[in-house]
């Protein structure tokens, strides 16, 4: 139950239309789907949705460009930029699939429908692609902390292989994903140019008539992209959460001169990621625990839309909303959970506005490079810490493990 289902739910109950001997309006007539619903499902998806979905666009389209274009960015917060990445298609796909179709129906609209049909496919599997990613880098990223608040054997070989890490979570997504592509097809309806029903879509026949629904469609997608990262970062972040409350420190490794100025920092900062990790991954976990309730009753009851229509459709529709949602959710928790970062990005902010200012652009040039020197000495590589520093862990027993990003690795 997600993106796919919400937009499949609107249009797979149309498509089975079969000439028979009625006449042509009969054929080509277009009932909308729960049409006392429809006032209800303009406002909460085509106004309300949309704009959540363009101002999550604008976050993280500044997010992103903040990221790839530094290069100490893109190497200690790998998973933060390419979430960004993927939220701008998540967003982008929720207005061109969701909005527009509710849209359709309101404005009864032949010609939005048929604009609708020719990118409806690429941008679903795009989507897909996009969710099914970001959920992975998201569980990579609360293992890679999990593995720093607890000073796990694992830490270093998670750091040391994010990009590879990284990679596999995007690999995993097209993969689970990509063949929604070839799943569906479009008829064209001639007898019904010019009317909704000119165009609809149809699952193509491999698709039930071989075990790849059962198989592929049902046991892997459901259990590998929906159940497992759900409850892997569930339980992920229940652990990090008990380990704060159980130990009073958080596992650092000063890699300065053992000033305790900068101890405190290094403390605060290892703090301040761990409690934005554990945000983002419970905005995961509240805007998906919808979407497995539904999977799961789907599993048992397969008439579940049939049984309770209005539920039905108000709740994929909820889905879809809190995806878009989570997605724009991610720069506020920044902005709240770390100090260091939400400077950076209010100066690039700035920055943004400096050509009304001519003065400004040296200024805040200035202000970015001081802030960059008094952060690195948070990202010295592989550095060690000097004899006689101080380092504070969860267990005195285990080997400390060096953190090396200015956001302790946030994603």
């Amino acid at each position: 139950m997600d993106l796919l289902n919400a937009t499949m739910a609107s249009t797979l109950g149309d498509v089975s239309i079969e000439p028979g001997n009625g006449t042509v309006e009969d054929y080509c007539h277009y009932e909308v789907m729960q049409q006392h619903m429809l006032v209800m499902r303009f406002w909460m998806v085509s106004v309300f949705g949309s704009s959540i979905s363009s101002i999550s666009m604008v976050e993280n389209i500044f997010l992103f460009l903040l990221f790839v274009t530094s290069r100490r960015h893109r190497r200690e917060n790998l998973f933060m930029m390419l979430l960004a990445f993927f939220d701008i298609f998540v967003s982008m796909a929720y207005i061109m699939l969701m909005s527009v179709n509710v849209l359709s129906d309101v404005l009864m609209s032949p010609l939005l429908v048929s604009i609708w049909y020719t990118y409806m496919i690429p941008i679903l599997t795009i989507s897909h692609i996009a969710m099914t990613s970001s959920s992975f880098l998201i569980v990579a990223a609360s293992f890679e902390r999990y593995c720093a608040t607890l000073n796990t054997p694992y830490l270093r070989f998670a750091q040391r292989n994010r990009k590879f890490i990284a990679l596999c979570a995007v690999f995993l997504g097209v993969i689970s994903k990509g063949t929604i592509s070839i799943e569906f097809e479009l008829v064209n309806h001639e007898q019904c140019v010019g009317k909704m029903m000119a165009t609809t879509m149809k699952f193509r026949p491999f698709v039930f008539d071989t075990h790849y629904h059962y198989l592929f469609r049902f046991w892997y997608r459901n259990f590998v992209t929906v159940f497992a990262p759900f409850f892997i970062l569930l339980y992920l972040n229940i652990r990090i959460v008990r380990a704060l409350t159980t130990y009073t420190t958080a596992t650092v490794c000063l890699v300065t001169n053992g000033n305790s100025e900068d101890l405190q920092k290094r403390k605060a900062s290892a703090r301040a990621a761990t409690r934005t990790l554990v945000m983002v991954g419970c905005c995961y976990i509240v805007s998906n625990i919808i979407n497995v309730i539904l999977t799961s009753l789907e599993q048992t009851n397969n008439e579940l839309g049939v049984d309770y229509p209005d539920l039905y459709i108000v709740l994929i529709d909820l889905v879809s909303l809190l995806t878009t949602m989570a997605c724009a959710a991610r720069l506020p928790i920044y902005l709240y959970c770390q100090p260091v970062l939400r400077r950076e990005i209010f100066m690039h902010f700035k920055r943004l506005c400096a050509p009304c200012n001519p003065s400004t652009p040296e200024k805040l040039g200035e202000r970015l490079k001081s802030m960059e020197t008094d952060t690195s000495f948070l990202s010295k590589g592989d550095a060690k810490p000097s004899e006689g520093v101080p380092t504070t862990t969860f267990n005195e027993m285990k080997p400390p493990s060096c953190l090396h990003s200015p956001y302790e690795t946030l994603l």
